[in-house]
């Protein structure tokens, strides 16, 4: 296949310029929304000055005072992001996976009550982040400044992991720039102190990256990739076709043969990683529960009269039922819905992927969201820098996806992450937290050199 004339970079370029124009559209409502900053658009301008010069520190082998200042870069923006949180309970799920972890520790219970419903759930939230947490939470405890310190250790895997695509893909450099934006990022640093699973999604779809384009063969690669789409599953069951999505769009680089047997010997083994799971729920419930009982919940945030993609109240109808009813009856609510108003609903999932991919405030609804709250005056301060870092990324990998020097097979996995939010992503609930993990490979792109004479000597990967 002729890279240059792939329909991607046609394609591709035209649909993150689109975006971006409609991230430029949204200022306006977000400064009526939260105010204008002299103090946030300087906050945004420093951060993009201290982003830049780390991106041009790693056009050769960057020096000792440059990775000084890098780090200390990394440790304020987090140390910073920590005490915003601190002392401020987040709604939603990384409060309950908190509780999650911490009914681990103590009752050896794997359960959370949900004040919505009057429930207590024990299958509503997949499995492995909450045990991850509950085994660090164990020995350190569930502080703030603890989480922050686990969360940076999964944003520094997930850089560690950035680096090595990049230098899969042919560009070690790349991959080290893209990795330190990775880590001062702001979405990823907002979420740092909390106990957000997104971060650790991001780990294993790389990680699933890394695995399709190894050279491992027969039963070696088959276990390697089948574990970590097991492990994906178990973490966000949305996010599970990826693997094969990955598979099959970079069939020509990797043969359609090999892609089909080793995707044939990854199945079995991603089967018995879920395995366990799947006989706990039996024993919980007494039926078959493959991955979650909220699939029926997360379709009806999704498709309903008031719906935005981002969660909303539960209606009281649904209190007080059984945790497998309440997913049934919540399902049966959003196929009525649907079949009620079609036109509604094809404009409503329009509308969710647009917005969700196009804008970054959702940080800053979640510190308002927050217990107590934060101040107008912190949010007018932070709000520029989300959201304006997203409208940049999104112009700049506009502009490298039309480059030939950027390798077909980068545009292919964004590709099959586009694919995933668009066949498996959308129709439920779809904020911008679940496309988070498309940051990592729109980073490599934007650092992806114009033209490999131009980056001297490449950089080492971590």
């Amino acid at each position: 296949m002729n890279a240059g004339r792939s329909p991607l970079r046609i394609v591709m370029p035209a649909a993150l310029a689109a975006l971006f124009l409609y991230a430029l559209a949204s200022l306006p409502g977000f400064g009526a929304r939260w105010g204008w900053s002299v103090g946030g658009v300087l906050l945004f301008v420093g951060w993009a000055g201290a982003a830049a010069a780390g991106v041009r520190a790693f056009t050769r082998r960057p020096g000792p005072a440059s990775l000084i200042g890098m780090a200390l870069a990394i440790v304020v923006l987090r140390f910073g992001s920590a005490l915003v949180a601190e002392g401020r309970i987040s709604p939603g799920d990384p409060h309950a996976y908190v509780e999650l972890a911490r009914n681990l520790v103590l009752h050896g219970d794997f359960g959370v009550y949900e004040s919505y419903l009057n429930l207590y759930c024990r299958a509503f939230y997949p499995p492995l982040y909450p045990l991850l947490l509950a085994g660090w939470g164990a020995v350190l405890g569930f502080s703030t400044w603890s989480l922050v310190v686990f969360g940076t250790l999964i944003d520094g895997a997930a850089a560690m992991l950035i680096a090595l695509l990049g230098a899969r893909l042919g560009s070690g450099a790349a991959g080290c720039r893209a990795a330190w934006l990775y880590l001062v990022w702001p979405s990823v640093v907002f979420s740092a102190p909390l106990a957000a699973k997104e971060g650790f999604c991001a780990v294993l779809v790389l990680a699933l990256a890394l695995a399709w384009l190894s050279d491992r063969q027969g039963w070696r690669g088959g276990v390697v990739l089948g574990g970590i789409a097991g492990l994906l599953a178990l973490t966000q069951p949305g996010q599970a076709p990826l693997g094969a999505l990955i598979g099959l769009v970079l069939w020509r680089r990797i043969g359609l043969a090999a892609v089909f047997r080793r995707g044939v010997m990854a199945i079995p083994v991603a089967l018995l990683v879920m395995l366990p799971w799947w006989l706990r729920n039996w024993l919980v419930f007494g039926l078959f529960v493959p991955l979650t009982s909220a699939g029926g919940l997360s379709l009806w945030v999704g498709n309903n009269a008031h719906a935005t993609g981002n969660w909303m109240d539960y209606p009281p109808e649904l209190r007080d039922l059984p945790e497998i009813a309440v997913g049934k009856r919540a399902g049966a609510l959003a196929v009525e819905w649907i079949r009620s108003d079609p036109v509604g609903f094809v404009r409503l999932t329009l509308t969710k992927f647009v917005r969700a991919c196009g804008v970054s405030i959702f940080d800053v609804v979640r510190l308002e969201a927050m217990s107590p709250t934060i101040g107008r005056s912190l949010a007018a301060l932070l709000w520029p820098l989300s959201h304006l870092s997203h409208a940049g990324l999104l112009a700049l990998a506009a502009w490298r996806a039309a480059s030939r020097a950027v390798p077909g097979a980068l545009l292919l996995l964004i590709a099959a992450c586009v694919l995933q939010l668009a066949l498996f992503g959308i129709w439920f609930e779809f904020g911008e937290r679940h496309r988070d993990f498309v940051t990592p490979f729109l980073l490599l792109l934007l650092c992806w050199p114009i033209a490999q004479t131009a980056v001297g000597k490449a950089a080492p990967t971590p």
